[in-house]
């Protein structure tokens, strides 16, 4: 499940957030020069009390990355049916169907990349802190492994 997270880590289950988009002088005092407002949709955790033409576009999020082959929509609202329209895959050309399976296919390898660059780096810290004769514990502890981890490593 795709969840949103605030830096410390922990999930934010706000449905919507707002950050206004006017600027604020020194004192604290707001210019209303915009009249704009970012809205931030969280659409993993709604509640009753959202209005209706905010649920269409959460709608639209969630199922745009949970049922993207079949989303349901309401397409009686001329924005949400719009929006669909320019995401669906269908309407892309094929130069855009290759560029976007491309750009998908480059993020998983530069994601697996990642982990085992990491994983590497880990079986080679913990193998030189068993060579110095740390013990086990500890060096799960500073690593931020389990013991069993470490032992797996070690064994390997």
């Amino acid at each position: 499940k795709y969840t949103i997270r605030e830096k410390d880590g922990k999930p934010v289950k706000d449905e919507l957030l707002f950050i206004n988009l006017n600027p604020q002088t020194i004192n604290g005092e707001i210019r209303d020069l915009y009249g704009h407002q970012f809205v931030c949709l969280n659409p993993n955790y709604p509640t009753a009390t959202t209005p209706p033409r905010i649920r269409d576009w959460q709608n639209l999020v969630y199922e745009s990355i949970h049922n993207s082959q079949y989303p349901i929509l309401n397409t009686n609202n001329e924005g949400i049916r719009k929006a669909a329209e320019l995401i669906s895959f269908e309407n892309l050309t094929p130069e855009e169907r290759s560029a976007s399976k491309k750009k998908e296919a480059a993020k998983i390898t530069i994601a697996k990349i990642e982990k085992e660059a990491k994983e590497e780096k880990e079986r080679e810290a913990v193998l030189g802190f068993y060579e110095m004769g740390v013990p086990i514990e500890t060096i799960a502890k500073a690593l931020k492994i389990t013991a069993e981890k470490v032992r797996e490593i070690i064994d390997q």
